[in-house]
C-alpha cells in the first residue's frame, strides 16, 4: 500500500465543527434538525455539533451516518458511548485521557484495553437483541443496518475481545507499512518527517502541532500521551479486515489500512475557541496539540453533559465527579492514574443512553445507515428533501451528484471537506480538487459560497 493515507478513514483532515451553526442563523428557531455525514471517518463534528447544541434554539437533531467501512462503524458505536458515559461512573479527565487514546493511539494502556473489553460485551449485546434495537434505547439508532451489517459489527467486536497479540501486532504492521510507503527512503525517514512536518502540516497552519509528537507518531503511532504510562497493547479499534493472497489461497487478515503521514491532531487539536491555548511565544507554540485536543474533547464532554461553557478557570462547583480523577503519580510504577473509589467501582451503564437532563435537552439520535446508503437513499421517498445539513468527506465527496442532491432540504446547506490537510496532495492537485468539487456542486445544484 504505497498511499500514506491508506484505504480506510479512522479519523478525519479537517477540524472539527459544528455543523448547524450556519443553518441556524438562517432558519427559524427551535426547529428541527436532520443531518446527513457522509465518510466523516470520526465523531468530531458530530459530538461538537451535539455538545454545542444548547448554545442555538434548536429542535430535536437526528444525525445519520454513512461510512464505507463496518469498523469504521463499530469505532463510531463505541466512542459514543464513552462519550456519554454519566460523570457519576466516569470522570471528565479520564473520559478525556481514554477517548484521545481510543481515537489515535496504535498501542494503548492495559486499563484501556480493559474498558474496551468491557464495553464490547454491552455492545455485542446491543447489536444483537432485536428487541433492544427495535425499543430503540440509546441515542444511537441502528434498525437502518442490515442484518449482515450487524452481523460484521459482532464480528468486529468480537476480535476487540480477543487479547492475542500475534493476531494484530500493530507494531509490525506500522513498521510494514513504513518501509512499503517510503521504499529507498524508509533508512532516512526521520528527514523525511522533518520536511513533511515543516513544509507541508506548517505551511498549512498546523504549526501547533509539535515537531516532536508529531515525529513520535509517525515512528510509532502514539499521538496522545497524557501521563508517563506503558503503551504497550495494541488498539485494536484501528484493525480492518482485508484479503490477502497466498499459495493456498485467499485469506482473510487483521491489518491496519490507516493513515501514516498526517496523524489524528487535526480533527481536535489546532483549532481552539481559547486563544491561549494557541499563544506564541518566541515564534514557538507554548501549548501542543496534545493539549488543544486534551482541552476541546474535554470541552465537548462537559457541555454535553452540563449544557454550558468549560473553562480553564473553572471554579470548585464542578461536580466532584469530574474531579475524581485528576492525574495522580501511580505507586505501582504503570503510570496509570489513581482513581477515586466512586470511578474506581465502575458500574458502567448498560447502554449507551444519555442522562435524563441530557436526553431532555437534546432529545437528539445519532442514525447508522447502510454501507450502500449514500447510492440507495436518494431513491427512497422517506429520505426526500430530509436533510438540512449535509456533510461530505474528501474521501466520499464523489457521491455527489445530481440524484444525491434529491435529499437535500430547500436551502440546505452543503459542507465538503478540501483536501488542505492530506499531505500526500500537493497544492495544485489541492487546487485541482477544488475546481472538480466546485463543478460537482454546481450540478448537484448548489451555490457555491
Amino acid at each position: 500500500m504505497a498511499n500514506g493515507m491508506g484505504n480506510i478513514t479512522w479519523w478525519g483532515f479537517s477540524p472539527a465543527t459544528n455543523l448547524v451553526t450556519a443553518h441556524v442563523k438562517e432558519h427559524e428557531s427551535g426547529a428541527a434538525v436532520n443531518i446527513l455525514v457522509v465518510g466523516a471517518g470520526d465523531l468530531r463534528h458530530i459530538l461538537k455539533t451535539l455538545a454545542e447544541s444548547w448554545r442555538f434554539p434548536t429542535g430535536k437533531i437526528s444525525i445519520y451516518v454513512v461510512e464505507n467501512s463496518v469498523e469504521v462503524l463499530a469505532r463510531h458505536m463505541l466512542m459514543l458511548s464513552l462519550a456519554v458515559e454519566p460523570s457519576a461512573i466516569m470522570g471528565l479527565a479520564e473520559k478525556t485521557e481514554l477517548y484521545l487514546e481510543i481515537f489515535g493511539n496504535s498501542l494503548m494502556r492495559h486499563k484501556t484495553q480493559e474498558y474496551v473489553k468491557e464495553k464490547v460485551h454491552q455492545l455485542i449485546k446491543f447489536v444483537t437483541d432485536s428487541d433492544l434495537i427495535e425499543k430503540n434505547v440509546s441515542i444511537i439508532n441502528i434498525t437502518a443496518l442490515k442484518v449482515r451489517e450487524r452481523d460484521a459489527l459482532e464480528v468486529v467486536f468480537k476480535f476487540w475481545k480477543d487479547c492475542k497479540t500475534d493476531s494484530f501486532s500493530i507494531s509490525k504492521l506500522w513498521e510494514s507499512r513504513l518501509r512499503r510507503y517510503l521504499g529507498m527512503r524508509y533508512d532516512s525517514r526521520h528527514n523525511v518527517y522533518d520536511w513533511d512536518y515543516s513544509m507541508k502540516l506548517c505551511e498549512r497552519g498546523a504549526s501547533v502541532i509539535n515537531k516532536m509528537e508529531y515525529k513520535q507518531w509517525r515512528e510509532r503511532g502514539v499521538a496522545f500521551e497524557a501521563r508517563e504510562a506503558d503503551y504497550v497493547e495494541p488498539n485494536r479499534t484501528l484493525a480492518s479486515c482485508s484479503t490477502v493472497r497466498k499459495e493456498s489461497g485467499s485469506a482473510r487478515v487483521w491489518t491496519y489500512c490507516g493513515d501514516i503521514v498526517t496523524g489524528p491532531f487535526v480533527a481536535h487539536g489546532i483549532e481552539c475557541e481559547d486563544n491561549a491555548l494557541l499563544k506564541l511565544q518566541n515564534r514557538a507554540h507554548v501549548k501542543t496539540a496534545t493539549d488543544v485536543s486534551q482541552f476541546n474533547v474535554m470541552s465537548m464532554f462537559y457541555e454535553l453533559a452540563h449544557g454550558r461553557r468549560y473553562s480553564l478557570e473553572a471554579d470548585g462547583s464542578e461536580d466532584d465527579a469530574n474531579r475524581s480523577t485528576t492525574p495522580t503519580k501511580d505507586r505501582n510504577g504503570t503510570g496509570d492514574v489513581t482513581e477515586s473509589s466512586t470511578a474506581g467501582k465502575r458500574g458502567l451503564c448498560v447502554f449507551p443512553i444519555l442522562s435524563a437532563d441530557v436526553q431532555s435537552r437534546h432529545g437528539s439520535e445519532v442514525c447508522f445507515l447502510p454501507l450502500d446508503a449514500a447510492e440507495k437513499i436518494p431513491h427512497k421517498s422517506q429520505y426526500e428533501k430530509l436533510f438540512d445539513v449535509v456533510y461530505l468527506s474528501n474521501s466520499m465527496v464523489h457521491k455527489l451528484t445530481p440524484d444525491f442532491s434529491r435529499v437535500f432540504a430547500d436551502n440546505a446547506h452543503v459542507t465538503i471537506e478540501t483536501t488542505k490537510f492530506l499531505l500526500d496532495v500537493s497544492a495544485c492537485q489541492g487546487e485541482e480538487y477544488l475546481q472538480r468539487v466546485t463543478a460537482m456542486a454546481k450540478q448537484a445544484g448548489c451555490e457555491v459560497s
